[in-house]
């Protein structure tokens, strides 16, 4: 139905007043469709499930949550009733993600994952926005990883900036 709607799709160019034969559309959307982005959001999720099919059994966070107003009281996360329970894989919004790990080896594997699983989908990965932001528990002054993707460095950070979503280590 999808490939239906936008079949036969072409488009003419006007330069200094002069407008081009017209040509065919062979890929992508009608500007202004409203499909684009529904399309866009079912590709993003198929891209994400094969990514999370890769994943170790260990590599999610787990999360307990109450959406009673109470969000930041510890004791009332404790109780056995209105307590959520989720697990956390990534956090994407629009074409940003996040990608929280409880150890250096489970965020490098997941970015190794991330980055093949979109080259096969045929995005790429944004080398000038992807930043990490590691925290150690050890209070040691030990040096930390160095995360890639492609095998380019990505930057540490101390601080995200609030228009990025970050790559964690927790």
């Amino acid at each position: 139905m999808l490939r239906a709607f936008h079949n036969g799709m072409s488009a003419k160019v006007t330069v200094g007043g002069h407008e081009s034969d017209p040509f065919d559309i062979l890929i992508g959307v009608k500007q202004g469709c409203v499909l684009a982005p529904v399309i866009f959001n079912l590709f993003l999720v198929a891209v994400t499930l094969v990514f999370r099919n890769g994943l170790p059994p260990n590599a999610e966070i787990l999360i307990n949550f109450r959406l009673d107003g109470n969000l930041f009281n510890i004791r009332r996360l404790q109780s056995k009733t209105k307590v959520s329970r989720d697990t956390i894989f990534d956090l994407q919004y629009a074409d940003d993600a996040a990608i929280p790990s409880h150890t250096a080896a489970g965020l490098q594997h997941s970015l190794d994952l991330l980055a093949a699983t979109y080259q096969r989908a045929g995005l790429i990965v944004n080398m000038k926005k992807t930043e990490v932001l590691a925290k150690s528990v050890n209070t040691s002054s030990a040096a930390l990883p160095t995360f890639t993707v492609h095998s380019d460095s990505l930057n540490d950070v101390h601080q995200f900036k609030a228009a990025y979503l970050p790559l964690i280590v927790t």
